[in-house]
């Protein structure tokens, strides 16, 4: 059975649950409305930070992308996707990203000097500049210094750069620590995405499988989505999961409605699926911890046969 015939099956023009982050398929809750909405304030007011944090599979990334395509036509933006770098690293990945010429010396004055001239020219322009770190939370804190240290670089009446913050929630934790109290101080906007509800769990489905262009949005009934948002805890990624195998379980049955026992044997089966790709120990660190466990046994009953023998005798 071929792919194009269990999307013919539903009438669907293209799978509505893929795992790619689309803007396309963008269902605007209200957590990530006012997501963009406080992206969009920063650059229009020209505020320093902006802090964006969710937890893995509720929307990050894809409204990166809606922000980027966006701004890309009115502002210069330097996208940072791996984070784990020194001060030096960091600052070279944001002005190669920029296009931004700098001395090959690597002399970090000369560096931020022509930083400097590229933002006061765009400013004259009235172009932003951004910055946007993706899994902020595994910024090392002296490269989160940097960071705060480039936020510094602005006129009298204007912040010259803008700064993006994209990170899980431990971000907050991180940040709250008191040697990153100065930048937390400095972060003016902040935005969380949580889970969705049932009732916008319900309106997420039908948003995705309208745009998808299926006859019908109401592929689900009303107990499969409940049981969908129970298994997914109306994470958006793990959704998209359950929903297209519950399709595909329904398709194979000749089912034209997805009913909560196609979602179980869906939800169960990804859960048999993750319990296999979960990492197996290793025949040697099995062989040592069985050698540790028996030593330790050894020495037990050594220890019980000396006292019964009054060799040794407890305190």
């Amino acid at each position: 059975m071929t792919n194009n015939s269990y999307l013919g099956f539903f009438s669907l023009l293209e799978d509505p649950f893929t795992l790619t982050p689309d803007p396309a398929y963008y269902y605007p809750s209200g957590d990530h409305a006012n997501a963009l909405l406080s992206l969009d304030y920063i650059m229009n007011n020209r505020e320093g930070f902006c802090l964006l944090t969710g937890e893995p599979g509720t929307g990050k990334t894809t409204l990166v992308r809606i922000f980027v395509n966006k701004w890309q036509e009115k502002a210069e933006i330097a996208l940072i996707m791996t984070p784990r770098l020194n001060p030096q690293e960091f600052l070279e990945a944001i002005l190669q990203d920029l296009d931004v010429i700098y001395p090959l010396s690597g002399n970090k004055n000369d560096m931020i000097k022509e930083f400097r001239d590229f933002l006061l020219e765009h400013a004259g322009q009235g172009k932003r500049v951004v910055i946007i770190v993706d899994e902020a939370q595994q910024l090392p804190d002296d490269t989160m210094e940097e960071l705060r240290l480039l936020s510094n670089l602005e006129t009298e009446k204007e912040k010259l750069l803008q700064i993006i913050m994209v990170g899980q929630p431990e971000l907050f934790e991180k940040l709250a620590s008191d040697n990153l109290r100065q930048l937390n101080q400095r972060i003016s906007v902040k935005a969380q995405l949580s889970h969705l509800s049932e009732t916008a769990t319900a309106d997420y489905l039908i948003t995705r499988l309208q745009k998808a262009g299926a006859r019908s949005a109401h592929l689900f009934d009303q107990s499969a989505v409940a049981e969908m948002h129970k298994h997914s805890k109306g994470i958006p990624r793990l959704i998209n999961l359950i929903a297209s195998r519950s399709l595909m379980v329904a398709y194979l049955e000749g089912k034209p409605l997805v009913q909560e026992r196609q979602v179980i044997i869906a939800a169960k089966e990804l859960t048999q699926q993750e319990q296999k790709e979960q990492p197996k120990p290793k025949n040697g660190t099995l062989f040592w911890r069985m050698a540790i466990l028996l030593v330790a046994l050894m020495a037990a009953g050594v220890t019980a046969l000396l006292i019964l023998n009054g060799t040794l005798h407890l305190p």
